[in-house]
């Protein structure tokens, strides 16, 4: 039986070649597109999800608050894990790490230098019995528990002494940060699962609290220091989380920052949230956009089964007759059903081969958003538990209903059915009618949504940001690098030929990552806090970025001048510049004097609104070089010399070098990934609805051929016999337009709401998404209008 259906099925698809075309590319791309999406979201959530007892590990967070403004870090206070560790009953480990940034590693004995790492951590012993490592070498519970122990992974293993048993890197010595001897006491396995602890190199914490230089860096003794390397992570006793928040909120009260101004709050974050902590710039992955990919998935998918409901139930009955004889022959309409839905199926089956084929395209278009590690396993049991899935799903979401019309036919009246389907209203024509709208409709919003957000990024790749950002380059030089090596990097590329002036800062004028501190001021005799973004530079700084000055001068040498923007003149009640000039602020302890006023520039970006900014000079944290490049110098020529010059200094360390347009760009790399998907997503659903109306409008215009052709040997010119097909049409995309405007606005209106800075909803691109959908959906009706317009009426009514 199953044979014999099957048989049947392949030749009633050879049969009506045309329509099972439309249907399998339709619906291959809607599998494409579903099966990229699901593996991409698996794989988002997969992170960290291997350890044992991963529902018990989090980590310590911290919110500080001025009443106003958040800022929320993944760090918490070093302290905090002796605390936790004494005073939380609730907690079963605690273990704190310090994630050190651009660490030189070299060995001692050959003096030999590995360049620079970015995957070295201070970590102490109970990291690892928390995590699940595999130890190759060394003793799990002893090492990282003196100072100058390291545990290597094999790879970094490998990297250093070449391919040698675990076993004997144990003892081998290495030195981190030029200075620092550490012996291997410990070799574990690379993680082969997905995670976010990419750590290769873990330094014992002890060293750290047993050198004072280490020490007082890593503020491992300061309560009122958060930084976001510096982590505390729990493992909580079963079922405890409760109890932990209530002990936590209690530490939290008795050693946290608490005053009229300012208040901290720690917070527990659990494991599984690590990967998507949409509050903390260095994110792998935003939730919000992986709903929104299911959302577009879903959505092509329903359109593409959309287009095989249209198809099927507008040609049913031409299959009447065969309805009849079977029934005739004694099929009951369950054999039917049967024999319906095993066509759909094959079609279905087609439809996913071509999909997984397609889907190689789609990782291909994506490479540049995707994951580096992201890869298809297209024979995962995962995988094909999910094609399964999706291709019953889908063979009752598009092939049921068809099935049911077509195997609810009499035979009596299938058999003698010589007429056209009788005119007027019915309920299927009225079903498909509504089929094309919602397809129309979401192929709109989706083209509004591009428009929009293409709009939006262009303002905001635009925008005058308050100083001259072109031709601005900066070097991140290598973790403790020292001042002289910076000056000397300093005063090397200014004598460059291509470079105009440079400065040495704490970070470049626009940076993701912030400062943040407080100043007082006293105003009416109180002292007022005011929370503000520092930057530390030499006083060529603002010159080089050509920031306006709007009144008194710049600061000097004198660490104790600073100059302020307009946004701290708010903050801190003063009623303008002028009256600025002279005022003393204290900051980190310290008596400032204001000498100068700049005008509000964007540091930041344009989702924020302009932050009190204080800028001042000083000799402490300048790791970064500023370089502004001679107008019309030679980019390549001037890169490659500034290269040059870095590689004198620092010959095996490589400092990034970068240019602050790459900076800005990256403000709003989530902004351009949701413009592509979005585009993409635009486009499919462009195509599956343009085969859908190709396929539709075909057969219902060749229904209408005869009263074409009585309506033309009466008169009717072609023109008028095109519109009068194409107008029933226009109508439904003007109803699709209606009903997709709506959304559309409210997505763009919410979407745009993130910014401080933004463009109008911009209405013009409803219009012009409007256009753009009525002009397609009337080439494709025009082209069968024109040729059933345009056929020899003499030979359509000669059996009349």
């Amino acid at each position: 039986m199953f044979k014999n259906h099957f048989k049947i099925a392949l030749r009633n698809i050879r049969k009506q070649g045309l329509r099972s075309v439309i249907h399998v590319i339709g619906l291959s791309i809607g599998v494409a597109v579903c099966f990229v999406i699901y593996n991409l979201v698996s794989f988002e959530y997969s992170f960290d999800k291997f350890h044992k007892d991963s529902d018990q590990i989090y980590r310590v967070t911290t919110v500080t608050s001025n009443g106003v403004e958040d800022w929320p870090n993944p760090g918490a206070p070093f302290p905090i894990g002796p605390a936790i560790s004494n005073e939380m009953s609730a907690v079963n480990n605690v273990a704190q790490i310090f994630d050190t940034y651009r660490i030189m590693v070299g060995t001692f004995a050959d003096e030999q230098k590995f360049g620079v790492k970015q995957t070295v951590t201070y970590a102490d012993q109970h990291y690892f019995e928390i995590f699940d490592y595999k130890w190759l070498a060394g003793n799990k519970e002893s090492s990282l528990s003196e100072a100058n122990e390291v545990v290597l992974t094999e790879t970094s293993v490998k990297q250093y002494f070449g391919a040698i048993e675990p076993e004997e890197a144990i003892g081998k010595e290495l030195i981190y940060a030029d200075s620092i001897p550490f012996y291997v006491s410990g070799v574990v396995a690379d993680f082969q699962e997905n995670s976010d602890l990419k750590f290769t190199d873990f330094l014992s914490l002890q060293t750290a609290k047993s050198n004072k230089d280490i020490s007082i860096r890593l503020n491992i003794e300061e309560w009122n220091s958060v930084n976001s390397s510096s982590q505390t992570i729990v493992k909580l006793h079963q079922n405890q989380e409760a109890k932990a928040e209530k002990e936590l909120a209690v530490i939290d009260e008795k050693y946290g920052e608490d005053d009229e101004e300012w208040t901290t709050t720690f917070n527990l974050e659990p494991l599984s949230e690590w990967h998507f902590s949409s509050n903390f710039n260095y994110r792998s992955a935003d939730k919000s956009v992986l709903n929104g990919l299911m959302l577009i998935g879903l959505f092509i998918l329903v359109i593409a089964c959309i287009n095989f409901i249209n198809l099927e139930s507008a040609q049913a009955r031409l299959r009447s007759k065969e309805v009849g004889i079977r029934k005739t022959l004694g099929s009951s309409r369950k054999q039917l059903i049967i024999q319906f839905l095993m066509e759909t199926y094959v079609i279905i089956l087609l439809a996913i081969i071509f999909g997984l084929i397609l889907s190689q395209f789609g990782i291909r278009y994506f490479a540049d958003i995707l994951p580096n590690t992201f890869e298809l396993d297209y024979l995962s049991m995962e995988n094909l538990i999910f094609l399964l899935s999706l291709s019953v799903m889908v063979l009752f979401l598009s092939g049921l209903y068809p099935a049911m019309i077509l195997s609810g036919y009499t035979p009596i009246k299938a058999l003698n059915n010589k007429k056209e389907f009788k005119p007027g209203f019915n309920l299927q024509y009225l079903i498909r009618k509504n089929l094309i709208i919602l397809q129309f409709s979401s192929s709109i919003a989706f083209i509004i949504a591009v428009l929009a957000i293409n709009n939006q990024i262009s303002f905001l790749m635009n925008k005058d940001v308050g100083f001259n950002k072109e031709a601005v380059l900066h070097i991140s030089t290598p973790f403790q690098s020292t001042l002289d090596n910076t000056v000397k990097l300093k005063n090397n590329l200014a004598s460059l030929s291509d470079v105009k002036s440079t400065s040495m800062s704490s970070g470049t004028l626009v940076s993701n990552s912030i400062w943040t501190s407080s100043v007082e001021h006293e105003v009416n005799g109180e002292l007022v806090e005011v929370g503000v973004q520092t930057k530390v530079a030499d006083t060529n700084y603002l010159a080089l970025y050509e920031v306006p000055l709007l009144v008194g001068r710049n600061y000097s040498t004198d660490e104790s001048e600073v100059v302020i923007n307009e946004s701290a003149l708010t903050a801190l009640g003063i009623s303008s510049p002028i009256d600025a000039l002279g005022k003393h602020l204290v900051y980190d302890e310290k008596d400032m004097t204001v000498v100068g006023v700049i005008k509000n520039v964007h540091t930041r970006s344009l989702h924020e609104e302009i932050r009190p900014l204080l800028v001042g000079n000083g000799i402490r944290n300048l790791f970064t070089v500023n370089i502004k490049l001679n107008k019309g110098a030679n980019l390549a020529s001037a890169v490659d010399a500034i290269q040059n010059a870095v590689k004198s200094i620092y010959s095996v360390e490589r400092p990034e070098i970068k240019f602050l347009d790459e900076t800005v760009e990256g403000f709003y790399q989530s902004e351009v990934r949701l413009r592509k998907i979005l585009f993409f997503a635009t486009i499919m659903a462009i195509l599956i609805s343009a085969l859908g109306l190709f396929g539709l409008a075909s057969f219902t215009i060749s229904q209408r051929t005869k009263e074409i052709s009585i309506r033309k040997v009466l008169g009717a010119s072609v023109a008028e016999l095109i519109v009068l097909i194409s107008k029933e049409y226009a109508i439904l995309i003007g109803i699709a337009f209606l009903l997709a405007a709506y959304p559309a606005w409210y997505f763009i209106k919410d979407w745009l709401n993130g910014f401080q800075y933004k463009i109008e909803v911009p209405y013009g691109v409803f219009i012009l998404a409007g256009i753009i959908a009525l002009i397609l959906c009337m080439t494709i009706v025009s082209f069968h209008s024109l040729r059933a317009a345009s056929s020899n009426p003499a030979k359509i009514l000669k059996d009349e």
